[in-house]
C-alpha cells in the first residue's frame, strides 16, 4: 500500500473515533450543547481530512482505508448508543451496521483484486452527512424528551430525517456495489 499509514490527514480521520465516544457519554449524561459541539467537530474532521491531504500531497492507500473506517466506527458507536437508549429503531441500526459491513467487506474484496483502495465516492459521503444530522436530531430529541415531528410523520419509528437517511443508505449501498462489480469487470476484461 502506498503513502504512510500515520500523517496528519490519517491522524484527523481517526480523531472521530475518540470524539463519537466521547458524544456518547454526553448522550448518556443529556449535555445537549457538548454533544452537538462534539458532533460538529467530528463531521468538520470528516470534511478537513480530505482537504488537508489534497492541499499536503499526502492522499494514500492508507487514508482512503482509515477516513471510511473511522466513519463507520464513530457513527456505529454513536447509532448503537442511541438504539440502547431507544432514541432510533433497533431495526435501522441493524441494516445500517448490515450496510457498513458490506460495504467494507467489499473494499477489502476490491483492494485485494486492485492492489489499491478504493476511494470513497460523493454518494457515501452524502450518506455519512445525511446520517449524522438524523443522529444529532434523535440525539437532541431523546435529551430533550420530545419528538422534533409530529407523529403523523413517524413511519416504521423513523421520523422525515430518518427516512431520508434510509433512503442515502441503501442508494449508498447500491452505488457502492455497482461501482465495485464495474471495476472488477474492468479487471477482469
Amino acid at each position: 500500500m502506498k503513502g504512510p499509514v500515520i500523517n496528519i490527514p490519517n491522524l484527523i480521520s481517526l480523531s472521530r473515533i475518540p470524539l463519537a465516544i466521547i458524544a456518547c457519554v454526553l448522550l448518556v449524561q443529556k449535555s445537549i450543547i457538548p454533544v452537538v459541539v462534539v458532533i460538529l467537530v467530528g463531521v468538520f474532521s470528516d470534511v478537513i481530512d480530505g482537504v488537508v491531504a489534497r492541499k499536503t500531497d499526502s492522499i494514500s492507500d492508507w487514508g482512503k482505508i482509515l477516513d471510511p473506517l473511522a466513519d463507520k466506527i464513530a457513527i456505529g458507536v454513536f447509532i448503537i448508543t442511541l438504539a440502547i437508549l431507544g432514541a432510533v429503531p433497533l431495526w435501522f441500526v441493524i441494516l445500517f451496521l448490515t450496510r457498513d459491513a458490506i460495504i467494507a467487506a467489499g473494499g477489502l474484496f476490491v483492494t485485494k483484486r486492485l492492489g489499491s483502495p478504493p476511494s470513497s465516492n460523493r454518494w457515501g459521503k452524502y450518506s455519512s452527512l445525511i446520517i449524522s444530522v438524523y443522529l444529532t436530531s434523535s440525539a437532541v430529541s431523546y435529551m430533550l424528551d420530545t419528538t422534533l415531528w409530529p407523529s403523523g410523520l413517524i413511519l416504521a419509528g423513523l421520523d422525515p430525517l430518518g427516512l431520508l437517511s434510509l433512503g442515502f443508505v441503501l442508494v449508498s449501498l447500491f452505488v457502492y456495489f455497482s461501482e465495485s462489480v464495474k471495476k472488477l469487470r474492468v479487471l477482469r476484461g
